[in-house]
C-alpha cells in the first residue's frame, strides 16, 4: 500500500508515470521534493502568461514588475485551493484538492486532509496527486508521479471528464516535464539492453541477442500468474494469436488450473503437438525462463535446430504498486552449423520485435484490466 491508497482509495479515473534515475533513495527525494516548477522554462512561460494580467496590473501600481515567484509544492499548495494531504517522509507526498474544477474561475471546498477521503457533498471533483520515491533492487531509484480524480456524483464526474479532455494534455505535459528535469539532474537509468539479467548464465554465450521491457500498474505478484498459464493449448501467448495461437484469442482472466509450473515443464508451441518451451527457471514473482529443451540439466537431447535460445521473463518491483517486466531473448548457435543459424536467426528476431511489442501491450492491458476490477470490488 501507498501513502495515496489510504488518503485517494476510491478514484473514476487514473494516470501513473515513472522514470528511474541512477542517484541514490535519498538524494532523489531530496531533490524531487523540492523541485521548482519554474526551473522549468517552458512551464515557467505558460505560468508568467497565465500570470501576466497581475503582472502589469502590479508593474502600473507599484511601478515595479513583481519578484519572480516560485512553484515548489508548498507554494502550490499556499495559492491555491490544494493542499498536502499527506506526507511520509523521504517516500511520499500526497497533494489534494476537492473543488469545481470546470468553472472559469474554481470554486474549491474547504475541506482537511482527514476528511479528504470522506468528502461527499454533490456537484464536486477530488483530485489527488503524489509524488513517490522508491530504491531499485539494483541500486538508483524510481521517481513514480501517480494522478488520481473521482467525484461525488455522476454529473460532477461528465463535467470534469470534458474540463480534464482539455486540460488533461497539461497536466500530462508537466508530469512528464518534471520527471524529464530530475532525470536530467539525477541521471537517467535508461533500459541497459546489454546488462547481465538473471537466466543469462543459462546460455553464457550468445550470438543473438534481443531485449524489451514495459512498466505494469500491478505488484509483480499480480503479473506473475499471467507469465505462468502462457502457451499455446493453455492461455495464448497475449500477442497476435492470429500467429502464434492458430487464431484462438488468448484468455483474459486467470486460469487456475494452469497456475503450477516447475522446471522441465514444456509449454507447448503449437495447436497440436507436444514441441515447445521447456522451463528452464521459475522463481515466482521474480524470474521465468522458458527456452530450448536442449537446454535442460541432463537432458540428453540432440539439437534438431541450428541454434538454442533462451527466453527470460525479469519482474522488478516498481514500489509496492508497479512492476517493470523486462523480457530478454537469447540465441546461440550450434557449433558448425553457425552461417545457417545467423540466417534462421536474423528472420526469427524480426519476427519476434513484432510479436513481442504486442505481448508486452497485450499484457499489460490484461493485467492492469484486472487489477483496476479489482480494486473496484474492493472498494
Amino acid at each position: 500500500m501507498t501513502l495515496i491508497d489510504d488518503l485517494m482509495p476510491d478514484y473514476s479515473f487514473r494516470e501513473v508515470d515513472h522514470v528511474a534515475v541512477t542517484a541514490d533513495a535519498v538524494a532523489t527525494w531530496t531533490a524531487a521534493r523540492a523541485l521548482d516548477l519554474y526551473q522549468i522554462r517552458w512551464v515557467r512561460n505558460l505560468f508568467r502568461l497565465r500570470a501576466l494580467p497581475n503582472r502589469i496590473a502590479a508593474l502600473l501600481r507599484e511601478g515595479l514588475p513583481p519578484s519572480e515567484p516560485t512553484a515548489r509544492i508548498e507554494d502550490i499548495t499556499n495559492q491555491t485551493g490544494f493542499l498536502i494531504l499527506g506526507e511520509e517522509p523521504a517516500r511520499e507526498v500526497v497533494v489534494g484538492s476537492v473543488g469545481k474544477f470546470w468553472q472559469a474561475k474554481i470554486e474549491f471546498a474547504r475541506v482537511a486532509p482527514a476528511n479528504f477521503a470522506s468528502f461527499s457533498e454533490a456537484d464536486f471533483g477530488k483530485l489527488a496527486w503524489s509524488l513517490r520515491v522508491d530504491p531499485r533492487d539494483d541500486g538508483g531509484a524510481w521517481i513514480t508521479i501517480d494522478l488520481r480524480v473521482a467525484a461525488t456524483d455522476g454529473a460532477s464526474l461528465a463535467r470534469f471528464r470534458r474540463y480534464w479532455s482539455i486540460i488533461g494534455r497539461f497536466s500530462r505535459a508537466i508530469r512528464r516535464a518534471v520527471l524529464h528535469e530530475c532525470a536530467e539532474k539525477l541521471g537517467a537509468l535508461v533500459l541497459d539492453r546489454t546488462r547481465r539479467l538473471p537466466g543469462d548464465e543459462i546460455l553464457p554465450v550468445a550470438d543473438a541477442q534481443q531485449t524489451h521491457a514495459i512498466t505494469i500498474e500491478a505488484p509483480p505478484a499480480s503479473v506473475w500468474p499471467w507469465l505462468v498459464q502462457m502457451g499455446c493449448q493453455r492461455a495464448g501467448f497475449y500477442s497476435i494469436d492470429r500467429l502464434d495461437n492458430a487464431g484462438i484469442e488468448s484468455a483474459d482472466h486467470i486460469i487456475p488450473e494452469l497456475e503450477h509450473i516447475a522446471v522441465g515443464n514444456i509449454i507447448p508451441a503449437r495447436p497440436t503437438g507436444e514441441e515447445g518451451f521447456a522451463v528452464l527457471r521459475v522463481e515466482p514473482d521474480r524470474l521465468l525462463v522458458l527456452g530450448s529443451p536442449q537446454l535442460l540439466p541432463n537432458s540428453g537431447k540432440a539439437w534438431s535446430l541450428p541454434y538454442v535460445m533462451t527466453w527470460a521473463f525479469v519482474l522488478e518491483p516498481i514500489g509496492p504498486a508497479a512492476t517493470q517486466l523486462i523480457v530478454r531473448v537469447r540465441g546461440a548457435a550450434q557449433p558448425g552449423r553457425r552461417l545457417r543459424a545467423r540466417v534462421t536467426a536474423a528472420a526469427v528476431l524480426a519476427a519476434h520485435e513484432i510479436m513481442e511489442r504486442a505481448q508486452l501491450s497485450g499484457l499489460k492491458r490484461r493485467v492492469e484490466r484486472l487489477n483496476a476490477a479489482a480494486h473496484l470490488l474492493r472498494g
